[in-house]
């Protein structure tokens, strides 16, 4: 008998710990069941949204331009730019100057913020792009001739809201005096925006 009551006691013991191990889980546990939570949470809930960009600078070619475009960013719905957050994706922009217009589109990164616009970037922190672009020109830019339109890629890196861009552009001109032509030119620009 003393045998029996000794095996019951030791199964109930037995039986108490496992329920008690199986209804309180650790704590790390329960801490990292919830990040995994919240992570899942922002993967799972995304959506695409435009931002307006936009900016002012000298150009080699344009003398002086101020342009305005947009920026694709795929962002989870939770994340509020007014503050700052970080975008990626395909954007494009056109650039009206005193000696040309130029249109571009491509792929970039940015860390900035909105402010009370919610859709307008405001600050661009920090921010790189690549971009096709093509250049109309006109007036007296030291190019020959003055009127032509030039087709290549632009890159452009912004930090504390400075942007400084490079490019490199084919000249499409085939018409009368097109031996004094310049084939290849080099662009160049600073300014304030992305």
């Amino acid at each position: 008998m003393g045998v029996l009551v000794l095996n019951l006691v030791l199964s109930l013991q037995i039986h108490a710990q496992e329920a008690s191990t199986d209804s309180v889980a650790p704590p790390e546990s329960a801490e990292q069941g919830l990040v995994f939570e919240q992570v899942s949470d922002e993967i799972n809930n995304q959506e695409r949204r435009w931002y307006g960009i936009m900016r002012v600078r000298t150009h080699s070619e344009q003398v002086v331009s101020v342009g305005i475009g947009g920026m694709l960013s795929k962002q989870s719905r939770h994340v509020d730019c007014t503050v700052g957050c970080s975008l990626s994706g395909w954007n494009f922009e056109v650039d009206t100057g005193l000696r040309g217009v130029q249109a571009g589109i491509g792929w970039g990164k940015l860390v900035g913020e909105t402010g009370r616009t919610r859709r307008w970037v405001t600050a661009a922190n920090f921010g790189w792009n690549v971009r096709a672009v093509a250049l109309r020109t006109w007036g007296d830019n030291g190019l020959h001739p003055n009127e032509q339109t030039l087709v290549g890629v632009e890159a452009g890196f912004s930090i504390i809201r400075i942007n400084i861009s490079a490019g490199v552009l084919r000249s499409l001109y085939s018409g009368p005096g097109d031996q004094y032509s310049q084939d290849w030119v080099l662009t160049a620009g600073i300014g304030w925006g992305f």
